[in-house]
């Protein structure tokens, strides 16, 4: 049986159809009726399949003249009947045929990304001119608009989530590092989200230059602004301390060697299914004289389909423990069921890691395959 709520049926026939009626009254010789053929085309297709036939129908039915097409193309979005993932096939029209036409395309995308996102679509416009997209980019870094600003770090992340990787960001993140240093005291947490997962990106190539960057923002950070530096830090290390760098460790407040002991770590049962919970808890002991700071983390390895177990890391919590000092920890974690991952039958493993080291660890059955 279908899930209905899968990502594939945010583009469905209806959708076409707002599309279809949104160009033709911006253009009244917009054949509509061969256009809605392709709602016929979507079904067997998965989220972006949908989202790029319908742009190839859009291509084919608009002015082939593309600063003509970009005209109508912007009188829709402007008219705000079409929202969110709604306009995906916009962001992609752009993206594939407006290399030719920077300009007027990067003004459309300014637009765009006001009303949906349009940090997918700049990147191949980076691909072919990153030193002109840069520019453009620094002079929004300032932009009254929150989603405008939030484009400029997400836009240029180097290794984004659905998006083209940009190599020569990831090859020289450098280059990126002037937009995020006009955007790290924005007051919008959701920019400064984006800068967090930005270097957090630069991290899993070039850790040092995340490091010596968080550093230097912190010896130059007024007080009023002290508080957003440490958000940020603590988001764009994640991956370092993950994997127990000792420099960001230690920029997070890790110094010396760890010394606690794990005891009396339970999970509520040992066998699972869909919806479940995995309640756990277990005891943090410190065995130093001095007051240490602890990072928690724990991870859960999967069954894949090829039947090997593989770890995702959860940030659990961080706290200051004094000398002899005992805290318990508590932890509820839900098998509810999401799009994006399956579950299989079998042994399962759930690990407590400490400054990025595996403390302990404990083996629980997941007995029901699912069909997302």
């Amino acid at each position: 049986m279908e899930n209905e709520s899968a990502f594939k049926n945010w583009i469905n026939p209806e959708v076409v159809k707002k599309i279809a009626n949104s160009i033709h009254d911006e253009l009244p010789s917009f054949n509509k009726k061969e256009f809605l053929k392709v709602a016929d085309e979507l079904s067997n297709l998965e989220l972006k399949g949908r989202v790029l036939i319908i742009t190839k129908y859009i291509f084919t039915h608009l002015p082939q003249e593309y600063p003509e097409a970009l005209k109508i193309i912007v009188k829709v979005m402007q008219k705000d009947k079409l929202k969110s993932f709604e306009l995906w096939p916009f962001s992609e029209f752009i993206s594939q045929f407006g290399l030719d036409h920077f300009e007027q395309s990067l003004n459309a995308m300014y637009i765009l990304t006001q009303k949906f996102t349009a940090e997918f679509a700049v990147r191949t416009f980076f691909a072919k001119d990153h030193e002109k997209v840069l520019n453009y980019f620094l002079k929004l870094t300032h932009d009254k608009n929150h989603h405008v600003r939030r484009w400029v770090s997400e836009g240029s992340r180097p290794i984004l989530p659905w998006g083209m990787k940009l190599n020569v960001f990831v090859t020289n993140p450098k280059l990126t590092i002037p937009l995020l240093n006009n955007l790290k005291y924005d007051k919008e947490l959701y920019v400064r989200k984006s800068v967090a997962n930005h270097l957090n990106d630069i991290s899993k190539s070039h850790p040092l230059l995340v490091i010596q960057t968080l550093i230097k923002w912190e010896q130059h950070c007024p007080k009023s602004e002290i508080d957003k530096i440490t958000w940020i830090k603590k988001h764009a290390l994640r991956t370092l301390i993950k994997r127990g760098d000792k420099e960001a460790l230690k920029l997070m407040g890790v110094k010396g060697a760890t010394k606690i002991s794990i005891n009396n770590f339970k999970l509520n049962r040992k066998k699972f299914s869909l919806n479940d919970k995995i309640n756990f808890e277990f005891e943090v002991k410190s065995l130093s004289n001095n007051k240490q700071t602890i990072i928690i983390d724990y991870l859960i390895y999967y069954i894949k389909t090829s039947g090997k177990l593989s770890p995702k890391v959860y940030k659990l919590k961080k706290i200051e423990l004094k000398k002899n000092e005992k805290v318990k920890i508590q932890k509820n974690h839900s098998l509810k069921p999401i799009t994006t991952m399956k579950f299989h039958k079998g042994i399962h493993q759930l690990k407590i890691q400490i400054n990025g080291t595996i403390m302990k660890e404990q083996k629980w059955f997941f007995d029901v395959d699912s069909n997302l």
